[in-house]
C-alpha cells in the first residue's frame, strides 16, 4: 500500500492513471471504487483542492475515452468517476483544513442524509421505485429452483421500504472508508502511525448522540419506515464507525496484539447484520460514556 501511495504522489498523471484504473475495475469488483475515491482524497490532502480538481478533470477525460472504446458511450464511465470523485474534493479539503477526522465524518453524514432527501424530493413514491428496481434485479440473479418466486417477492417487499436509507448509509460508508484509506496512505508516507492514532481517538459530536434517538422515536410512530428512520440508518452507520474505533482504542489501551483485531473483523463479517447493530450500539454508548478515557484513567501509565 505504501508503494502504491508513493506512486500516486509521484505526479499528476500517475494519480490520474491509478484513479482511472480503479474506477474501471470497480465495475467488476465494487469495493475498488473506495480505492478510486481515495486516490483523489490523497491528492487533495497532500496538494490541495486545485490539484485534486485537475486530477478529476483529467481522469474524467480518460474515462470518457475508455467509455467510448469499451461501451461505445463516452459519458458512461465518466459519470461513474464523477460520482466517486467529486465528494472527495469537498471532504478531502475539509480534512486537510481542519485535520479533524470527527468533523469530516460528520460532513459525510450530512452528504449521506442529502442522498436520502434527494430521493424523497424527486421520486413520487420512493418505496414503489425501489420495489421495481429490486423486482427486476432479483428476477435476473435468483434461480427459481433455489429461491421460490413467492420468497423472492416477499424479500422485495421487506427490503424496498429500507432502500432509500440503505443507499444513504452505503454512500456515507463509502465516503468514510475512502477517507480512511487516503489518510492511511498519507500517514504511511509522511507520518507513520498517525492515522492509527486518529482512528483510535475518533468520537462523534454530541448533536448526533441526540439526533439519532430522536429520529428513531419519531420514525417508530409510523407504521412504515419513513423519512426519519431512513435518516437514522445513516446515523447508526456513523456510530458503527465509532464502535470500530472503540475496539481499536481498547486493544491499544490493553496492549493487545493484532490477533484481537483480526478476530473482531472475522466475527463482524460472520455475524452480519446483528454484529453491525451491536457495534453501532457500542459506538453510541461510547459517545456518552467514553470507555477509552475511563480505561486510560484507570491505567494512566499504560501498564499491563
Amino acid at each position: 500500500m505504501k508503494a502504491l501511495a508513493a506512486f500516486i504522489m509521484k505526479g499528476r498523471m500517475q494519480a490520474v492513471m491509478v484513479a482511472t484504473v480503479f474506477t474501471v475495475l470497480a465495475l467488476l469488483i465494487t469495493p475498488l471504487g473506495i480505492a478510486s475515491s481515495a486516490v483523489i482524497a490523497l491528492v487533495v490532502l497532500r496538494k490541495g483542492v486545485r490539484e485534486g480538481l485537475l486530477t478529476v478533470v483529467l481522469g474524467g477525460v480518460a474515462l470518457s475515452i475508455l467509455g467510448l472504446l469499451i461501451f461505445g458511450q463516452p459519458l458512461s464511465l465518466a459519470i461513474v468517476g464523477t460520482l466517486l470523485w467529486l465528494p472527495m474534493l469537498v471532504l478531502g479539503e475539509v480534512l486537510r483544513a481542519t485535520r479533524s477526522l470527527r468533523l469530516v465524518i460528520e460532513v459525510a453524514v450530512v452528504l449521506g442524509a442529502l442522498i436520502i432527501g434527494v430521493q424523497y424530493l424527486l421520486l413520487d413514491d420512493v418505496v414503489l421505485f425501489w420495489s421495481g428496481i429490486l423486482e427486476e434485479y432479483s428476477a435476473q440473479i435468483m434461480d427459481a429452483k433455489v429461491v421460490s418466486d413467492a420468497d423472492r417477492k416477499a424479500m422485495v417487499v421487506d427490503l424496498a421500504p429500507w432502500m432509500a436509507g440503505g443507499m444513504g448509509a452505503a454512500w456515507f460508508l463509502q465516503l468514510a472508508l475512502s477517507l480512511f484509506l487516503a489518510r492511511s496512505w498519507q500517514a504511511a508516507l509522511y507520518n507513520p502511525g498517525g492515522f492509527a492514532e486518529e482512528l483510535r481517538q475518533l468520537r462523534l459530536g454530541r448533536w448526533l448522540l441526540i439526533l439519532v434517538p430522536l429520529l428513531l422515536v419519531v420514525g417508530s410512530l409510523s407504521d412504515t419506515p419513513g423519512f426519519p428512520l431512513q435518516l437514522a440508518l445513516v446515523g447508526m452507520t456513523a456510530f458503527f464507525l465509532q464502535g470500530v474505533a472503540l475496539v481499536h482504542g481498547l486493544v491499544q489501551e490493553f496492549k493487545g496484539n493484532q490477533g484481537w483485531l483480526i478476530g473482531f473483523y472475522i466475527l463482524l463479517v460472520i455475524g452480519m447484520p446483528a454484529s453491525f447493530t451491536a457495534v453501532s450500539a457500542a459506538g453510541y454508548a461510547d459517545g456518552w460514556l467514553n470507555f477509552r478515557a475511563r480505561v486510560r484513567a484507570r491505567n494512566p501509565k499504560g501498564d499491563e
